[in-house]
């Protein structure tokens, strides 16, 4: 399989213009801990580590 292409990568951070709806976490920036819908750090470690493996 090839590495992810641009239309079909993990979400980032920074892809977001709105603040979060439930934590109201500005813009860019990772959830507030106990929000149920939001990107967390886990999440950004890991997409990192996926982001890793798919290149190596």
């Amino acid at each position: 399989m090839s590495a992810l292409q641009d239309d079909h990568r993990p979400f980032l951070p920074a892809d977001f213009d709105e603040p979060c709806e439930d934590c109201k976490a500005p813009a860019g920036s990772y959830c507030r801990p106990g929000c149920s819908s939001g990107y967390t750090a886990d999440d950004a470690r890991a997409d990192a580590q996926s982001r890793a493996s798919n290149s190596a």
